[in-house]
């Protein structure tokens, strides 16, 4: 599976994606929305990893903009920010589920689960 790992801290968004390639996973790394913006014209992506806070950038607002897509992969957000309302506001905007910093490997494996069973109920074609 191609996953996306959208985060603004390049230390932590290269042990995602590594654990990530642990389970099994071909991964692709941005650290900007425009960065995966691009990667998504370009790969085939099956699953997003996305930061809440990207810097200047709202992770959270770009939720928003893939939502307006008709074909976009699931998104697990993740956040170092444990408060009940940005979960909220992220399931509200579309979100598979969230995660909340720092995570572990089978915290990974967990969402990845839910990746794979919510493209198995609704493929993107």
């Amino acid at each position: 599976m191609n996953i996306l790992v959208v985060d603004d801290h390049l230390n932590l968004a290269r042990v995602t994606a590594l654990a990530l390639r642990a389970l099994g996973c071909r991964t692709f790394m941005a650290g900007t929305t425009a960065a995966a913006t691009q990667l998504l014209r370009t790969e085939k992506i099956d699953g997003i990893f996305l930061d809440v806070n990207l810097g200047a950038e709202s992770g959270l607002e770009f939720l928003s903009q893939l939502g307006a897509q008709s074909a976009r992969p699931p998104v697990i957000m993740f956040t170092a920010q444990a408060k009940d309302e940005i979960v909220v506001e992220a399931l509200r905007r579309g979100a598979l589920g969230c995660l909340a910093k720092p995570f572990n490997i089978e915290d990974l494996s967990q969402q990845m689960s839910r990746i794979e069973q919510h493209r198995r109920e609704r493929p993107l074609g």
